[in-house]
């Protein structure tokens, strides 16, 4: 990764919504050791952490212990090269390691290595097949630091590989589709959205059918965005919308988060490389480390897994009023605007929620089922 923007000076003022209460317990690991100042994928796998150098390294994933950050093992790709990886998928049979970092806009060998599990568990050196693609709409490969064809995250979604762009052009983030066979494929655009920043990195999470990205804006500023499982337009990811939220009190300006995944029951890694920044005439240095955090709408993170499916709240878009049908006791429902103040709360008697009064826009609706366990989920007011 190389970051080519001015780092500004930014006041406590942030300009893009922030929905605090949905990230939670967001806290420092540990450091990551030496071998990965660049850390820039990440991979959770069988217990432990999986990450890789950007460019500058030799083809080698390092495996790390979960709970001190001791390196176990270096895994080497003996038949590629590191020519600019930045991001780690899986699915069950395969290991996805992402060679399309593009800070110019020049590469035409954009690739995604695919090792086999079974290799990456048994073996110190193994082998890749590589899976090529181009996009379907970059006609130019000038030398620019101003285009909208590098990327930085992917995921595997159902039998597909979806690229997040990290679009040094417009700051918007691009979806871009291919299969996740061997051959030369053409990337089709499928989604868009205006991020406002740099993505770079993405998880997803398959038992929710949710997506995480991470990344940092002009000022570096890093931030996480997230789409949740009531996308209405199949595979065009964010034509619903999504949360974005601000890691300035958590990291700090200057921290370029660069990867992020899914570990289990709602709980996320990102990590953080080596970066030293200068701000405001002050040098700060911030050490490669790894995060975790916890999505707080995450349905199993209640007591009882299946609490999510235990309410329904409709219409969704609404104009006027919701409806909540609840198989459980609720105490009370509140509504929280794009900045995390509450607007609204009802007692547990009320079932029909007046909320003619809101402005149109994206809200959370809060359930609280007893003192400790609540589940959150998004309406529309239209």
């Amino acid at each position: 990764m190389t970051y080519k923007y001015p780092v500004l000076f930014l006041p406590i003022f942030l300009n893009f919504f922030l929905l605090q209460s949905q990230i939670i317990d967001f806290k420092e690991k540990f450091e990551l050791p030496s071998q990965v100042e660049e850390t820039s994928g990440l991979l959770f796998l069988d217990g432990k952490i999986v990450t890789h150098n950007d460019r500058g390294d030799t083809s080698n994933l390092y495996e790390i212990d979960s709970l001190t950050g001791n390196l176990l093992r270096t895994i080497n790709i003996n038949n590629v090269s590191n020519v600019d990886w930045e991001d780690l998928a899986d699915d069950e049979t395969y290991i996805y390691v992402g060679d399309f970092g593009n800070n110019n806009g020049t590469r035409t060998d954009l690739k995604i290595h695919r090792i086999l599990r079974s290799d990456f568990k048994n073996n110190s050196s193994i082998s890749a097949e590589v899976i090529s693609f181009s996009y379907e709409d970059q006609t130019k490969f000038n030398d620019s630091n101003d285009h909208n064809f590098d990327a930085e995250g992917f995921v595997v979604y159902e039998n597909s590989l979806f690229i997040f762009t990290k679009n040094r052009g417009d700051f918007n983030t691009n979806v871009y589709k291919i299969p996740k066979t061997i051959g030369n494929h053409i990337a089709v655009k499928i989604s868009t959205a205006n991020i406002n920043g740099l993505i770079t990195g993405a998880t997803y999470n398959k038992n929710d059918d949710r997506f995480f990205l991470c990344g940092y804006d002009s000022y570096l500023i890093p931030f996480l965005v997230y789409i949740d499982e009531n996308r209405t337009n199949g595979e065009d990811i964010f034509f619903s919308g999504f949360q974005k939220f601000s890691l300035y009190n958590e990291t700090g300006q200057g921290s370029q988060v660069e990867a992020i995944t899914y570990i289990e029951e709602g709980k996320y890694y990102i990590s953080r490389e080596f970066n030293e920044t200068s701000i405001n005439g002050n040098t700060l240095t911030f050490p490669q480390k790894l995060y975790q955090f916890t999505d707080e709408n995450e349905p199993s993170l209640s007591t009882e897994k299946n609490d999510f499916n235990l309410f329904k709240v409709a219409p969704n878009p609404t104009s006027d009023k919701l409806i909540i049908q609840s198989k459980k006791t609720i105490n009370t429902v509140s509504i929280y605007n794009t900045l995390g103040k509450k607007v609204l709360e009802f007692n547990a008697t009320t079932k029909e929620l007046n909320i003619s009064n809101l402005s149109i826009g994206i809200y959370l609706v809060r359930i609280q089922f007893d003192g400790t366990k609540s589940v959150t989920k998004k309406i529309i007011k239209i």
